[in-house]
């Protein structure tokens, strides 16, 4: 008799498990977009090159099975009628040719407070080309802290548009790859402050620390910020580069207007902004502390306005410039106007425009225009 009992409820059990797995992956979602992107790029005693190129994505996420859950997304980028890239963000893979990529593909555990994820995910970095930057990683998040969330990521390959090889995942610093440590605390009223630390074991720059910290706080009708930030970037076999960085911003609020400035000084060593466009608070769309050499500094300001305060909802429209100095006193300069407009939920469109001199700092004297266009399903 207690055979038979046991033998029921396994019976029962592994049945409740079919209908939980059944009912997991009948909750599979389906999102994603389809994106045209053109972009042109009238270098000085040049020419205008111009690229173009049809794609989007497709991601699919299933429901949650026991706290376990899975996700895919694949990206592709197809030409069109230009096919010209020189100074251009890479809208194509290797020898220029179209490509389709498995962009993500990872499995997800939630236990408690705690996530685990592994395979390839997407980087929340600048969304700026057709295909963003993957990563190939196994990441642990932890949140058992009040108001802090502790992360831990082994990092093996990536892909993307920093990436060597954009349209397929190589490894990052050979097999001794990238591992990561950070923390982010948001206790404090109107603060938040974090803290990175990445390791790239005998690469030219062999780890990188890295500390933010930010203020925000409304006042009347206004909104008040700031930031510091600060980086030591250890190279294997020079000086190390320590980069320090602010920000200081105000929104009015009922007028829509956002001013800023932010100020970033490299010492001792070139900086690197990392993967994926690098976390320091004057870089623009070309122009990054990187390029401003050992002992070089960068001043950015910007404004920012809300056009739905003048009845055009989904309008944002932002001004910036950008001035690079070299320990020389050489100069590199970048004025960029920026447009997003969100048609409704489904269309959005976006446009950058960008008058770079940066000859002093190895970068062009140009005139790029980017725009791109999604529809989001």
């Amino acid at each position: 008799m207690k055979k038979v009992t046991l033998s029921l409820t396994l019976i029962g059990i592994m049945s409740l498990q079919a209908d939980s797995l059944s009912k997991a992956l009948s909750e599979t979602k389906v999102d994603g977009y389809l994106r045209g992107t053109y972009q042109s790029h009238n270098v000085k005693n040049d020419k205008t090159y111009k690229d173009d190129a049809l794609g989007g994505k497709v991601h699919f996420q299933t429901g949650n099975y026991y706290g376990l859950s899975a996700g895919a997304s694949i990206y592709s980028s197809n030409a069109i009628f230009h096919d010209d890239n020189r100074g251009l963000v890479p809208l194509r893979g290797e020898n220029h040719k179209s490509y389709t990529i498995l962009g993500e593909a990872y499995l997800k555990a939630n236990f408690g407070k705690s996530m685990l994820k592994i395979g390839r995910h997407f980087a929340q970095v600048d969304d700026i080309g057709m295909v963003p930057n993957s990563f190939e990683a196994l990441i642990f998040e932890n949140k058992d802290i009040e108001n802090t969330t502790i992360f831990l990521g082994q990092v093996q390959r990536m892909a993307g548009v920093d990436a060597d090889v954009v349209d397929d995942f190589t490894n990052i610093n050979g097999s001794k790859n990238m591992q990561v440590a950070g923390i982010t605390y948001e206790g404090i009223k109107d603060v938040d402050v974090s803290a990175w630390y990445y390791r790239l074991k005998d690469a030219p720059i062999d780890s990188i620390a890295y500390l933010e910290a930010n203020y925000e706080k409304e006042i009347g009708d206004t909104t008040f910020g700031m930031g510091v930030q600060y980086a030591k970037e250890s190279y294997l076999r020079e000086k190390d580069a320590k980069v320090y960085g602010g920000t200081l911003s105000a929104t009015a609020n009922k007028l829509g207007l956002t001013l800023a400035t932010a100020y970033t000084k490299s010492k001792d060593n070139v900086a690197t902004s990392g993967f994926g466009g690098g976390p320091f608070f004057s870089n623009s769309e070309y122009l990054i502390i990187d390029n401003a050499g050992a002992d070089g500094k960068a001043l950015w300001y910007g404004a920012e306005y809300d056009a739905s305060k003048m009845g055009i909802d989904g309008l944002t429209i932002g001004l910036e410039k950008v001035t690079q100095t070299t320990a020389t006193g050489t100069k590199a300069t970048e004025f960029d106007i920026v447009a997003s407009y969100d048609v409704n939920e489904e269309v959005e469109i976006h446009g950058i425009f960008s008058n770079l001199k940066g000859a002093n700092v190895g970068e062009d004297e140009a005139k790029h225009l980017r725009v791109f266009a999604n529809y989001n399903f």
